[in-house]
């Protein structure tokens, strides 16, 4: 059993032992303890010592300042079927006023087979039960309560975790009865919204509170106020403990607050989907997370496509002799926003999306004509740049045949002929702008115009780096990145972003279905908020990624920016593994609800989380990590000027250069 009465400064900084002065009339002094003037359990009805009729269940006991002081005892019950860390903070930080509260964890180790026998009997009975039931929504709470019995089942016989009783206890005091009584309710009410329901001790109230007293001889829990928790379920109860992960695969992304190695796998498979958000505000550490991700998944045989907003990720790249494709005027790099691939479904059907790709061209043409003028787009206008694109794609011969992406070609050597496949061409945007120039309409020809500098056509090269025939390998690496940061940041660094996702989407993710594969989009709060982009980008690229093994990884600053828009919430909704950094305030009240963060998380971002501290949610569970690099890590991945080892990692790319590290 251990026994926790503690405090937080104002700010929330650190964890200090409460100290109570002797003087303080709403706080119990150890004499009160040691030597009290009397100690009676209450009945409801009765009479107090200082003459106030009593409603409930306590016990009261004299004091040595004040005339007398009650104390009520409840237990805490966990319907949600989950805990997370920090559930018990606000317990042990409350400002209680001339209250009190105490929090007793009783602990117990539970024997393995016992605990394997019980889950096992109550497997049985839930099948046996399922098998009479009729109710739908009762099968459907039994098939559920099922399977997460089977998944607890199997992390204890693979010793992942052990079983513990154990009984959460809370002890409520104050001077004055109404006080007493008044805290009780505000308690119980506040955490019966957290699904944990106080219950409580009525009839044991004096056995329950001498259970705590350090003297106490060994008492007994009622049996009905004890829970079956495995390992992590029991650190999340503990101020200092910040729970862990049940993850025994993938990375070790840094320690919890109990030193121990942190494991994080996108493929766990009791994961939905591979999708990850990386939130924190600048300076918190969410791009060095990020790469060590990145780097240390490359070893376990991972790809990582990045795409990279500011050019950050040059030095790390290079460094490790992995592609850095900047795009920009002088660039030799291309790539086309027509270019498509075939997708293989689960079932192994395998098809060239055209509709897929049309759509995102289509968007691509309307964010560029909108640039200049976005009352051109009128109806008219949007119905035949969507035909036109398609009809781009037909005159090409490309259909959902796969076949229909290749031409066949036959070559003599040494007289014999070989039968080998080309690639066909991809249509082009200046395609496009021909179409629409050439048309007898006056609003399609207007719509033209400002589509043209964006093509070869145009007068401004910067701008038609999108038109053209690709020119990418890609090949094995392991890690590549695109770089957009020198692209014009008000319309062509937006549009960059788009291209190069979808390009990534569909000639890498769809390419390779068998790799597991990582696609990073920095600063992705530039697509969620676009209002061409953003819900075409999100309806694709969360659909797909699962379809074609592929995790998609948006890097942001703001937890709000997810709340602006659809494209946002679809990227929430759609990750199960958030990493969170460092947060303002005002972006916590905006979105604690929308990403189920307690209020010790929430404070934890807010007050107590320093660089590197990121708060780890998978699902329903969480864990407090400080990010741990190693010393070459550390040298890769630093973006900040400041730091010796960020003018170490220049030279070491210098002397890479040369052939001489």
């Amino acid at each position: 059993m251990a026994v926790f009465n503690f405090k937080w400064n104002k700010k929330g900084e650190g964890l200090e032992h409460e100290t109570q002065p002797l003087l303080d009339v709403g706080k119990a002094s150890g004499a009160d303890f040691a030597a009290p003037s009397f100690v009676r359990e209450t009945l409801p009805q009765d009479i107090s010592s200082n003459q106030v009729k009593l409603d409930d269940y306590a016990v009261e006991v004299g004091g040595t300042i004040t005339p007398a002081r009650y104390f009520r005892s409840f237990y805490a019950e966990i319907s949600s079927g989950n805990t997370w860390a920090g559930m018990l903070d606000s317990l042990i930080r409350g400002d209680h006023g001339r209250g009190d509260v105490d929090l007793a964890i009783h602990i117990h180790p539970s024997s393995n087979d016992r605990e394997l026998d019980e889950i096992g009997r109550r497997i049985a009975g839930l099948l046996s039960d399922l098998a009479d039931e009729k109710d739908v929504r009762k099968i459907d709470a039994m098939r559920d309560e099922i399977a997460d019995l089977k998944e607890r089942q199997k992390r204890i016989r693979l010793n992942v975790e052990r079983s513990f009783r154990v009984s959460i206890q809370v002890i409520v005091s104050a001077p004055e009865w109404k006080e007493l009584m008044k805290l009780c309710r505000s308690l119980v009410q506040r955490f019966a919204g957290k699904s944990i329901y106080l219950r409580s001790a009525d009839g044991q109230q004096l056995a329950a509170l001498q259970s705590v007293l350090p003297t106490a001889t060994a008492t007994t829990v009622p049996k009905e106020h004890v829970l079956s928790l495995e390992s992590s379920n029991v650190a999340d109860l503990f101020p200092w403990g910040g729970g862990s992960l049940n993850h025994r695969s993938g990375v070790v992304i840094g320690k919890d607050r109990m030193g121990r190695p942190v494991w994080l796998d996108n493929w766990h498979h009791e994961l939905a989907n591979y999708n990850m958000c990386i939130i924190g505000r600048s300076g918190a550490g969410k791009t060095f997370v990020t790469m060590l991700v990145t780097h240390r998944s490359s070893h376990i045989r991972r790809q990582i496509g990045i795409i990279d907003w500011k050019g950050e990720y040059g030095d790390f790249l290079r460094a490790l002799g992995c592609p850095f494709i900047e795009l920009h005027e002088h660039s030799k790099h291309r790539i086309n926003p027509y270019d498509v691939d075939i997708t293989e479904l689960a079932d192994g059907t395998r098809f060239v999306d055209i509709e897929e790709a049309a759509n995102s061209v289509q968007a691509l043409a309307f964010k560029m004509i909108s640039v200049y003028d976005r009352a051109v787009l009128t109806g008219e206008v949007k119905v035949y740049i969507g035909r036109a694109i398609r009809q781009q794609y037909a005159e090409c011969n490309i259909s959902t045949d796969p076949e229909s992406l290749y031409t066949t070609d036959q070559t003599m050597k040494d007289g014999v002929f070989r039968t080998g496949k080309t690639r066909k061409a991809m249509p082009e945007l200046i395609g496009l702008w021909e179409k629409m120039n050439a048309h007898k309409s006056e609003a399609i020809r207007k719509a033209s115009e400002l589509l043209q500098p964006f093509t070869r056509k145009g007068e401004m090269s910067s701008y038609s780096i999108f038109d053209g025939q690709s020119n990418v390998e890609l090949k094995n690496a392991p890690i590549f990145g695109f770089a957009i940061n020198r692209l014009d940041p008000e319309i062509m660094r937006p549009i960059g972003l788009f291209v190069t996702e979808r390009w990534m989407m569909e000639r890498w993710a769809k390419k390779h279905p068998e790799v597991k594969k990582l696609l990073i989009i920095e600063e992705c709060q530039n697509i969620f908020l676009d209002e061409d982009f953003g819900a075409v980008w999100a309806e694709s690229a969360f659909r797909e990624g699962r379809a074609t093994n592929t995790g998609i990884v948006p890097v942001t600053q703001g937890l709000e920016v997810f709340t602006r828009s659809q494209a946002g919430m679809a990227a929430i909704k759609n990750s199960p593994i958030k990493i969170i950094g460092i947060q303002e305030a005002l972006d916590i009240d905006a979105v604690r609800g929308k990403l189920a963060l307690t209020e010790g998380e929430a404070d934890f971002l807010v007050y107590q989380a320093r660089k590197g501290d990121m708060l780890v949610k998978v699902d329903n569970q969480s864990a407090i990590v400080h990010v741990d690099a190693a010393p070459f890590e550390h040298m890769l991945f630093t973006t900040d000027p400041n730091d010796p080892l960020y003018a170490e990692r220049k030279r070491y790319i210098k002397e890479r250069a040369r052939g001489t590290a």
